[in-house]
């Protein structure tokens, strides 16, 4: 081989165009139109495979990131309420020690309905709480005793029943 085919060789693949140059080039003719000859190109195939499969890539990709990004957010909001409900039981412990008082009885006066065995349920209640204060060794004051409501729903509750079945 002489110099000046190896010359002709390296210009003509330098001068070949490449995917993307030789699939603008196509112009409209007769015999095929714009997209019969890129159809025809088998590099056109080829080039419509790596798009599809690097869009599908990238987004997987980026979603991947993301719920990586929300996972590790939840991780620390999970980490950060615990420690808020440490400090509060903390803080409930500490001010149930210092709460320490006499044991005296109260009862409620808004109660109408009093029934005869209430004298022994509040002395029940009241040998209950003496008997757990000698053995923690601190005292303890009952402020009130009053019985629980029987409903089942609260007063809101109760008024949005009421509210959609009333008829029309």
């Amino acid at each position: 081989m002489n110099l000046h085919s190896i010359l002709s060789t390296v210009s003509a693949e330098a001068e070949a165009p490449g995917v993307i140059d030789r699939l603008q080039s196509y112009v409209g003719n007769a015999d095929q139109t714009i997209a019969q000859q890129q159809l025809a190109d088998p590099d056109y195939w080829s080039s419509v495979g790596i798009i599809t499969i690097t869009g599908l890539l990238v987004v997987f990709l980026i979603l991947g990131i993301l719920i990586f990004i929300f996972w590790g957010m939840g991780q620390f909001f999970k980490s950060m309420d615990k420690r808020k409900a440490q400090k509060a039981e903390a803080a409930k412990a500490a001010e149930a020690v210092k709460t320490v008082a006499p044991v005296a009885v109260v009862e409620d006066a808004a109660e109408e309905d009093v029934v005869a065995d209430d004298d022994e349920i509040i002395a029940v209640i009241s040998a209950a709480i003496a008997a757990y204060s000698e053995a923690d060794g601190k005292q303890y004051e009952i402020r009130s005793i009053r019985r629980k409501d029987s409903r089942t729903r609260s007063a809101w509750s109760l008024a949005g029943i009421g509210e959609n079945t009333r008829p029309f």
